[in-house]
């Protein structure tokens, strides 16, 4: 029978001297609240909670988790090799900053032609398509922006890319063809853009009017425009690699294809697994007017959806024309108005060329605002370091002596001080480098936290944890430990456009190796590795539980946020999605494991975090405990699929045996939207669940 109580209830005992009440919201009972006193059920393990239990944790949050000798010995150190300053000067990162424009005319019967490749780190390059508008692309066409591109990867430039009907970019016209004409046009031309992902920051839409910026057809109607631009949306959407997102020229655009009232836009979030997750913004009119040149329709509400959906897609474009009648309203295309909004809208990359008043007056004119440390630097070189990410070391934390085949633990504190966010995949390496300039690759990682790049957000820092077992053979001397993150993990300097750090330190970089240097630390002799029957990260089997309670909508096992809960649920009430954080991490399908919550959103694998799944304080009204989200290594419950029937999720003590209560009844995970454990053989038809192996 629940246990409830009113409000007055509650108050009263509430003024009683240690009388714990703890209140939770539950979809077990019709009413709001169940109130529960801080009653422990009592389990029938031994020693299932005692406090000196040794435990057999894999991968934990670091400082906790140092064996007791490294502890007390202080081998887990801060250290200053390097400056966690912020430069002044502009590093030339991949997919942002200022660019040069360049065009490629694709014609037929062989009279294709190009300009030459710019200075600039970035390109944004239009690709003329005019010639082609009753015409399927040849073969001769593409292999002629193939090379073309392929001069621009071995150059270890990047790219934004635009395709048109305009013929030469002019403005003058447009031949936009038939919708079938343009979708085949779009599948030839991605063939070429799959195989130059790793250049590419972003493809922006165009494919329609004039200078391909989706208005002014000289083809169709206003009323014809939004069914065509969906299409090529879709288009774009369908033949494109996931890794590559799109933009549209404005949030009405969007809104159009979205299906969605823009004006109601800023309460739209989307989520990896949906289409529109991809899509975002190009703006040509850059600050030019209060409305960005008709970019904007309400200004405000449209910055506050994209200081969202620029988080993962790439926004920027061109500074507009500004001329004698433009209504700028309170727009200035200045540093310090830049330092308020582009934060906000997240900018990656503006022309450096064109409307040349507008770039001479950035450079003109003094940065005066919120950072100091660019007090009276131009506004020009203020910018220009701010487009896109830029990524600062603040701390470093490391083991100082290890040995080889033994662990080795760092911490890497990084604040993202720029607009934007990186939005295309990278992976973490880990290289350690001897005094005589031989390269180890710490392939053997059993746990990183924070490891992707793409959610170091902007105008936060994020603390990488990583725990590695050195190779074996390392020298007893002194070492180098280097940070690359670039495009898969096997390749080498310049390749694959890796990132660098923007820190006020010349030592920092190294093109050979592709690198950022962090510190250095010691070999002293070989271990005998006791860790060594931990899994990496790739002996972990990823998964995910759903409920399947018929005939209601079910949900995922998972939680809100990456964090540690007393009790959790696994939904909003408001909505009927589950909480993006639903994939966990387990090292054994057949015997009971930790398990691990994992960094991947909305179903993504990502990799294991230091948060666990366990049992909690809370109980329902007969004495269950609700489910909690603790630190791994003070996870005192394993799990396991399938032990009591084939779709139940079983509860095990730390040392695997199963957990009964006082009538020896079997305990299993129990779905409700709070969950808790309960009998495993409850009739209620709660205790089901699927699992989905990832």
């Amino acid at each position: 029978m629940k246990f409830f109580t009113s409000i007055t209830t509650v108050v009263s005992l509430l003024l009683l001297k240690d009388i714990k009440v703890y209140g939770k919201p539950t979809l077990d009972t019709n009413l709001d609240y169940l109130f529960d006193l801080d009653d422990k059920v009592d389990l029938s393990t031994e020693n299932a909670l005692a406090q000196d239990q040794t435990y057999n944790y894999l991968n934990t949050s670091f400082n906790d988790v140092m064996k007791r000798d490294e502890l007390s010995n202080g081998n887990f150190k801060s250290i200053n090799d390097i400056s966690y300053v912020e430069s002044l000067s502009e590093v030339q990162n991949p997919y942002r900053g200022f660019y040069s424009q360049a065009v490629v005319y694709l014609r037929r019967n062989g009279k294709s032609e190009k300009h030459s490749i710019p200075k600039t780190n970035l390109i944004r390059v239009l690709v003329d398509i005019s010639d082609y508008q009753k015409h399927s692309i040849d073969e001769e066409a593409l292999t002629f922006l193939d090379k073309y591109l392929e001069q621009i990867k071995n150059n270890h430039k990047t790219i934004v890319i635009r395709f048109a009907y305009d013929p030469g970019f002019k403005g003058d016209v447009s031949k936009d063809p038939s919708s079938d004409n343009v979708r085949n046009h779009q599948k030839q031309v991605s063939r070429v853009l799959k195989k130059y992902d790793d250049i590419i920051a972003s493809v922006e839409c165009g494919l329609f009017g004039k200078w391909g910026e989706m208005h002014g057809s000289s083809v169709y109607s206003d009323s014809e425009k939004p069914k065509y631009l969906n299409k090529v949306i879709n288009n774009w959407l369908e033949f494109l690699p996931e890794s590559l997102t799109i933009s549209v020229r404005t949030p009405k655009i969007y809104s159009d294809w979205a299906n969605i009232d823009l004006s109601k836009i800023s309460n739209q979030i989307t989520k990896p697994n949906e289409k529109a997750y991809r899509v975002g913004i190009y703006n040509d009119g850059y600050l030019a007017s209060k409305s960005d040149l008709g970019t904007y329709k309400n200004r405000e509400q449209e910055i506050k959806w994209l200081k969202n959906q620029a988080k993962h897609t790439l926004f920027g474009g061109e500074f507009g024309g500004i001329y004698e009648g433009n209504d700028m309203g309170n727009v200035s295309p200045t540093a310090d108005y830049m330092d308020k909004e582009a934060f906000l809208t997240h900018t990656s990359y503006l022309n450096n060329g064109h409307y040349n008043v507008t770039i001479s007056n950035l450079k003109n004119k003094k940065y005066n605002g919120a950072d100091k440390r660019y007090k009276g630097i131009s506004g020009y070189n203020y910018v220009e370091n701010h487009l896109g990410y830029r990524y600062v070391v603040r701390g470093v934390r490391l083991t100082k002596s290890a040995k080889s085949n033994g662990i080795f633990r760092m911490e890497i504190d990084i604040e993202n001080v720029g607009y934007g966010n990186l939005v295309k995949p990278k992976s973490l390496s880990l290289l350690v480098i001897d005094n005589n300039n031989n390269r180890f690759d710490l392939s053997e990682i059993q746990f990183i936290e924070n490891g992707n790049p793409n959610n170091w957000n902007s105008k936060e820092k994020t603390t990488v944890k990583v725990k590695a077992i050195l190779p074996n053979g390392m020298e007893n001397g002194n070492y180098k430990v280097y940070l690359r993150i670039a495009s898969g993990t096997k390749s080498k300097g310049l390749n694959s456009f890796p990132i660098r750090f923007a820190n006020d330190d010349k030592n920092i970089w190294n093109e050979s190796l592709g690198a950022n240097y962090l510190g250095k630390f010691s070999i002293n002799g070989t271990s005998n590795n006791n860790d060594e029957s931990e899994p990496t990260i790739s002996n972990y089997v990823t998964i995910k539980f759903k409920g399947t309670l018929d005939p209601t909508l079910n949900y995922y096992l998972g939680v809100k946020e990456l964090k540690n809960y007393e009790y959790f649920d696994i939904h909003d009430e408001n909505s009927n999605d589950s909480y993006k954080y639903r994939t966990w991490h387990l090292t054994s399908e057949t015997k009971p494991s930790l398990l691990y919550l994992s960094d991947g959103t909305y179903g993504n694998p990502g990799n294991p975090s230091s948060h666990c799944l366990d049992l909690g304080n809370h109980h329902s009204a007969n004495g269950y405990n609700f489910l909690s989200i603790v630190n791994c290594e003070n996870a005192k419950h394993k799990f396991m699929y399938g032990g009591s029937s084939s779709d139940s999720i079983d509860v095990y003590d730390i040392n695997g045996k199963h957990l009964t209560d006082n009538n020896n009844n079997k305990l299993c995970v129990y779905y409700s939207m709070t969950p808790r454990i309960d009998k495993c053989n409850n009739e209620s038809g709660k205790m089901k669940w699927k699992k989905s192996i990832l």
